[in-house]
């Protein structure tokens, strides 16, 4: 197991022992841990092997024990132990907005609610409303969370999707039956979530490949022939991988076919038609004749189509795009110069500025800004006037002693995630505000505002000349809770009037712009920024999931705010400060 998979263990044993009543320091020590591997770069298992564990923070002799277990064998016994002990349902109950460990102990103790099914029947019948610590509003609220939870049954966030995919593709390609493998679906278009992982492979005998496939042990899932040469497992957790198997000349077809949306698929089947062709999950005909197929490229030339990247094969005007020579070329990692949405320890990070500034630096980035949390954000180690000034004094050093000159400069940028206040105002006094180079502004709290009284907020916010751009705009968390309710597009648009630029969040858990209003921002002329809200120095590498969203809101790399070079963003930067906003002539990275 790696060192995410652990954390993932230890976070669940944390909740588990909540709701079985387990004392409350071992669990909050538990869930201690898992925040500390989630953000570590150490190698676990030598730690393990140099009975070192316990030098990692957080973690005791009892809890590297069971990381220990979890290296040596991939399972806990105390994890086993507490799954056996609570009903599989309570863990849909806890995904439900509000319903936090403790209310779920109680629905079960008083109600023996171990369902969604039983749920909804208690609060439609009022009995939820009655129990301790609830109330009617409470009751409504679980009622409308039930349809959310529903919706995202079954599905995986990105990165734990994707490396599910991983090890079920390097066991395929591995196997002597199979001559070449992809993965397709969801995740080859690089959705947000994905309710299964999708593969395709070439085997001159799919037979024996599916056969090899239906008898995997150790998933924890039930297998099932789906069709000729297909396969099927769900997971434990309701996630499906889905298989089929092709002989070599049918390959690329198949993962094309596996890969678009059905409205994608359709608009290649027709336009298949229009030239006389026929389009399906056999491949592309010519009367009876196949349509020899090298590559997915020749797929689309042989359409009289420019190729389509999997991120934009959605069924959004790609095809008629792709017919006018339309489809850009979309922004990638390597565009990245730098980035602007970072926390250190001066607030809830777990890096300090010089190993956020070297990490940052260690990806050939030639630039980095700070933005810790302001003042009202207690929770998070907000920083005070006086503590911002000492933070400063801090990056100016290191940005001396460390920043070099000339073509090989490196800077750090003194930024702040400042909240927006319910009264849309930024958290700090504008003589304070002035001394950042930019400002990021973030709705963080009275999330429950009606759609007119949020959008207001936020559209005031934009409003202000001090912002520079907005951070995480709809507040969603991804399988967890939908965002707060606001027009998005009176926001973008408000953006655009000022000159203020639109971060994808590019945490997983978030990435937030949603895609499918990417395009639209840039349309309107938003610059776009994509920002890992990074948390610890390996949380840099979430730009890579914000590149996935920018590029299915068809981003080409100068409409990315940090694909550009040093000097373009220190006088973007210097503009936004003095009220300006960006002209249409803007630099190219």
């Amino acid at each position: 197991m790696n060192a995410r998979e652990v954390a993932a263990v230890l976070e669940e044993i944390a909740m588990l022992g909540e709701l079985t009543g387990e004392n409350p320091f071992r669990v909050r020590a538990f869930a201690a841990a898992a925040r500390t591997l989630e953000g570590t770069t150490a190698d676990l298992d030598a730690l393990a092997r140099a009975g070192e564990l316990t030098s990692l923070p957080g973690v005791g002799p009892a809890i590297a024990e069971t990381i220990a277990e979890l290296l040596a064998v991939g399972r806990s016994g105390q994890h086993e132990r507490l799954r056996a002990e609570v009903p599989v349902g309570l863990h849909d109950l806890l995904r439900i907005p509000g319903l936090g460990t403790k209310r779920v102990r109680t629905l079960y103790a008083e109600r023996g609610i171990d369902s969604l099914e039983r749920l909804e029947a208690a609060a439609r019948a009022g009995e939820v409303a009655a129990l301790p610590g609830f109330g009617a509003k409470t009751q409504q609220k679980v009622l409308e969370g039930l349809g959310f939870v529903r919706a995202s049954a079954g599905r995986r966030r990105y990165p734990q999707a994707m490396e599910l995919a991983v090890h079920f593709l390097e066991w395929l390609r591995a196997h002597p039956a199979v001559a070449a493998a992809e993965i397709a679906g969801e995740l080859r278009r690089r959705m947000e979530t994905a309710a299964s992982v999708d593969l395709v492979a070439a085997s001159p005998d799919p037979a024996a490949a599916v056969d090899a496939f239906l008898a995997l042990q150790g998933t924890g899932g039930a297998a099932e022939r789906a069709g000729e040469g297909r396969a099927s497992l769900r997971l434990r957790d309701g996630v499906r991988v889905n298989v089929r198997c092709v002989a070599p000349e049918r390959f690329v077809a198949a993962v094309a076919w596996a890969t678009g949306s059905a409205a994608h698929l359709d608009a290649l089947a027709a336009r298949a038609a229009e030239r006389g062709l026929r389009w399906d999950a056999d491949g592309l005909r010519h009367g009876g004749a196949d349509v020899p197929l090298p590559d997915e490229a020749a797929l689309y030339a042989a359409l009289g189509l420019a190729y389509v990247p999997p991120e934009l094969r959605e069924g959004m005007g790609e095809v008629a795009a792709a017919a006018e020579g339309r489809i850009p070329r979309l922004v990638e990692p390597a565009d990245l110069r730098g980035t602007f949405h970072c926390h250190t320890t001066w607030s809830d990070g777990k890096a300090t500025v010089a190993e956020m500034a070297e990490a940052a630096r260690g990806r050939g980035w030639r630039y980095l800004g700070i933005a810790d949390h302001s003042r009202s954000a207690g929770y998070a180690g907000g920083l005070a006037s006086t503590r911002v000034r000492a933070q400063h004094r801090e990056i100016d050093a290191w940005n001396a002693a460390h920043g070099g000159a000339g073509e090989g400069r490196f800077r750090l940028f003194k930024g702040t995630e400042a909240d927006i206040l319910p009264d849309g105002a930024l958290d700090y006094p504008d003589d304070v505000l002035a001394a950042f180079d930019y400002v990021v502004g973030s709705v963080h709290s009275s999330f429950g505002m009606p759609e007119r009284a949020m959008t207001d907020r936020v559209l005031r916010a934009v409003a202000n000349p001090r912002l520079t751009m907005l951070g995480h705009p709809t507040g969603r968390l991804l399988l967890t809770r939908e965002g707060y309710s606001i027009d998005v597009r009176a926001v973008i648009d408000a953006a655009a009037e000022h000159g203020v630029a639109i971060e994808i969040n590019a945490d997983p858990h978030r990435l937030d712009l949603d895609w499918r209003w990417v395009r639209y921002a840039a349309e309107r002329g938003v610059l776009v920024p994509v920002n890992p809200d990074a948390h610890s120095t390996r949380g840099l590498d979430n730009v890579a999931f914000g590149v996935n969203a920018a590029r299915k809101g068809w981003l080409a790399a100068p409409q990315v705010l940090n694909t550009w070079e040093l000097q373009a963003v220190e006088e973007h930067l210097a503009q936004r400060k003095q009220g300006g906003a960006p002209g249409a002539d803007r630099p190219h990275p």
